[in-house]
């Protein structure tokens, strides 16, 4: 019997979160988000971490309100232990070299093609470019989605204290750009991309 009558990859993203599994075979997304679909708005945390946390008497108030605060991820938290950061690093926290090498080496176990989601932290031409050519060089058949996180941020904010409408929420503006000129002597040049 052949790998693709017997071999299931991953859940989609919503039957994952029923099932309470990540969504797919790569790191999660973040350890905390809201999920929203036609049924309506889902905060979805890691319940691997919690259980860690709570172990190591780190889960309170202060730290769902840190999760938040850095959307799901351990990097910039202080108090969290080093161990902890690393096992749960986010998937925009792992070189997505590593997401390639990994299904790379899946790929040959599977007769008909994997669902891999690339993530990148700050997109650029250059760095797309290369985790292209790296999938293609490894012999990847496909990729799937390809998650950025956005080149602004909405302004944390929060309804306790209030009559239940939210604060002033603002988007920070980006700055302004000169425009890019190509330069062939500069190996960092984005212009032709």
């Amino acid at each position: 019997m052949r790998n693709s009558n017997v071999m299931a990859i991953a859940p989609t993203a919503t039957i994952a979160n029923i099932c309470g599994v990540g969504q797919s075979i790569e790191p999660l997304y973040r350890n905390l988000y809201v999920k929203s679909n036609m049924s309506g708005d889902f905060t979805v945390v890691n319940a691997a971490l919690v259980r860690d946390l709570k172990a190591r008497g780190l889960w309170d108030e202060l730290m769902i309100s840190d999760l938040k605060y850095f959307d799901g991820s351990l990097g910039p938290i202080a108090r969290v232990p080093a161990d902890l950061k690393t096992l749960y690093a986010t998937a925009f926290e792992i070189d997505s070299r590593w997401l390639i090498e990994a299904a790379a080496r899946r790929q040959k176990w599977i007769d008909q093609a994997q669902s891999l989601n690339l993530y990148i932290a700050q997109a650029n031409g250059r760095k797309l470019d290369e985790m292209y050519q790296h999938a293609w060089i490894r012999g990847l058949k496909t990729t799937y989605y390809l998650r950025a996180t956005s080149a602004t941020h909405v302004e944390k904010s929060t309804l306790r204290g209030t009559d239940g409408k939210l604060n002033a929420v603002a988007a920070t503006v980006p700055t302004v750009q000169e425009p890019l000129a190509c330069s062939i002597e500069d190996p960092d040049c984005e212009a032709c991309q």
